[in-house]
């Protein structure tokens, strides 16, 4: 019995198209879109506040994690922000904003890819290689706020196109120089947990 030509035919492209179907669906795995904000950075690491007699000293460490948990692979700085409260009801009103007191650039990440690839151009295994720890470390001074006003602070890590990152600790102080009084603040945005502020009087030096 002859078998006709157009089903031999048929049956091979069927049998090509299955053993297609694994490479366009692994494609489509691989093409998906990742949300920029995906991407962005998570909290900041190791954050400690301390009053001064001058003002608040704010220090901290790059996140090793972008908010999907996975290593962070940009980064551009953090963005140091405060808002005044006035009335009651002040620390969740959207209407009072933050206001950026300054911009911190963060090169961590850039220089731990740098590294990586010299590694590799090596013939070394790059993924081990970190940034210099001294680049990951930061502090900022902010010396204006007045002696008897509260206030919120937050640090915003950021990544390129100023996507913002996570923001897990809002701080409150009352500032009375030295003796000011530093909390931690919760809000339905802000989750606090497990984290501390501290407020003492010491004479630190500011590392940029």
């Amino acid at each position: 019995m002859k078998v006709p030509w157009i089903s031999i035919c048929n049956l091979r492209l069927v049998a090509f198209s299955l053993t297609l179907l694994p490479l366009v669906q692994g494609c489509g795995r691989f093409m998906d879109p990742i949300a920029p904000e995906m991407v962005a950075p998570k909290e900041v690491d190791a954050l400690e506040v301390t009053a001064k007699e001058e003002g608040i000293m704010f220090s901290w460490t790059t996140p090793d994690k972008d908010r999907r948990g996975k290593e962070l692979k940009f980064i551009d700085g953090y963005s140091v922000e405060r808002k005044e409260l006035v009335e009651r009801g002040d620390e969740t009103d959207p209407d009072v904003e933050f206001f950026q007191l300054a911009f911190i650039p963060d090169t961590s990440i850039k220089v731990r890819e740098e590294l990586r690839e010299k590694a590799r151009a090596e013939g070394k295994i790059g993924r081990r290689i970190q940034a210099p720890g001294e680049l990951k470390q930061f502090s900022f001074l902010d010396p204006t706020p007045q002696k008897g006003r509260k206030y919120i602070y937050q640090i915003v890590p950021q990544n390129q196109g100023d996507v913002e990152g996570v923001v897990k600790r809002s701080i409150k102080v009352i500032f009375n120089g030295a003796e000011s009084d530093i909390s931690n603040f919760d809000d339905e945005a802000i989750s606090v947990e497990d984290a501390t502020a501290t407020a003492t009087a010491n004479t630190g030096t500011e590392r940029q």
